[in-house]
């Protein structure tokens, strides 16, 4: 019988480059069309809480201070990783149109591989526009990521068995190798050694989270290029829930130890458009947050879709899948950190669901 570890975290690309960048991501929504220049320029405007985290210096006290919670919860979750010693990682997260394009977007796609190369060091490069990242490395510098072919074969053929129309993929097509959301996982879940040191065999499982709005101008950035038709929406919350139910029992009966990720921040302020993208809804987090010191988390699967978009937690979605599998496996959060932002795009949680 396998034991399974969860984890809760954010593939937020702040890390990526040197922290005095962070602040520019709301200038470039404005430059690519995503906010209003007038939103941005009326200050009095914002809310309160906006304004205190911007302070007198365009924000760079508080993107200081944000990196640093970030990475004390990275390196939290890393140790409780080790202490675990996983015979592998399952990792929920979203592909942005980079690896599933107009030819194909599944609802859910597992990886089956022996061995990925990414390079996720000039991903963060786009939102914050600059060339730097944090750690002295060219922008083309490979990140090897193992997997486990056997373990992936095993687990899609039980879903299929159980009635989850489940893709699957072997390559990737996207230059940079797996999708942002697996690549940064495997990367901050190794600072500050930059990608030289995560030894877990790793199965990405794509959610397609973002739907409706995986191709929208506003939403992407895209401006007036954006292709000029809807996409349809992202799978239920159902269907999320109960995936992660399906596999948390399957990795339950296993042989392997196994650590399920669910990797995303919560609700973004590019994605939250009545608040004209400029700022997440940190209230819609609060109550998330109050969920995981409750038994609320185990209910997310009765989540409405469109109440989870109106607030921009399209990629709560990897959450919910978590959810399932720690709900079906009679395991309860706890809470390393959750660190609230209204500048920096997103909020972002860590959690731990310790065996039982």
């Amino acid at each position: 019988m396998g034991q399974v570890l969860g984890l809760g975290l954010s593939h937020y690309p702040g890390p990526l480059v040197p922290v005095q960048h962070w602040p520019r991501m709301l200038a470039r929504n404005v430059k690519v069309g995503r906010i209003p220049p007038q939103v941005y320029a009326d200050r009095d405007g914002w809310p309160a809480a906006m304004r205190a985290e911007w302070g007198q210096d365009q924000g760079q006290a508080a993107a200081v201070h944000h990196r640093d919670r970030l990475l004390a919860g990275y390196a939290t979750l890393r140790g409780e990783l080790d202490a675990f010693a996983p015979d592998l990682v399952l990792v929920f997260g979203d592909d942005q149109f980079e690896n599933f394009r107009l030819d194909g977007v599944p609802a859910f796609c597992a990886y089956l591989f022996d061995e990925i190369t990414c390079r996720p060091y000039g991903g963060g490069g786009i939102p914050f526009e600059t060339d730097q990242n944090a750690f002295d490395l060219p922008a083309d510098t490979p990140l090897t990521v193992r997997g486990h072919r056997a373990a992936a074969h095993a687990l899609v053929t039980h879903l299929l068995g159980e009635g989850f129309d489940l893709a699957w993929a072997s390559t990737t097509r996207h230059p940079a190798g797996l999708a942002h959301s697996f690549s940064n996982t495997v990367l901050f879940l190794d600072l500050p050694d930059a990608g030289r040191g995560f030894r877990y065999p790793l199965i990405p499982i794509h959610v397609n989270c973002y739907g409706g709005q995986l191709l929208s101008g506003a939403a992407r950035g895209a401006g007036a290029d954006a292709p000029a038709f809807s996409t349809p929406p992202s799978p239920t919350p159902a269907r999320c829930y109960a995936l992660g139910a399906a596999i948390g029992r399957f990795l339950a009966d296993s042989p392997w130890r196994v650590a399920i990720v669910a990797s995303s921040s919560w609700s973004h302020g590019s994605l939250t458009a009545k608040h004209q993208r400029l700022y997440p809804d940190v209230e819609a987090d609060r109550r998330l947050r109050a969920d995981l010191g409750s038994d609320g988390w185990t209910r997310w699967g009765a989540l409405s879709r469109d109440a989870i978009e109106d607030a921009g937690q399209h990629e709560v979605l990897n959450w919910i899948c978590l959810a399932g599998a720690m709900a079906a496996l009679g395991q309860r959060p706890q809470v390393v950190d959750f660190v609230e932002s209204w500048v920096f795009n997103s909020s972002k949680c860590f959690a731990l669901f310790p065996p039982g």
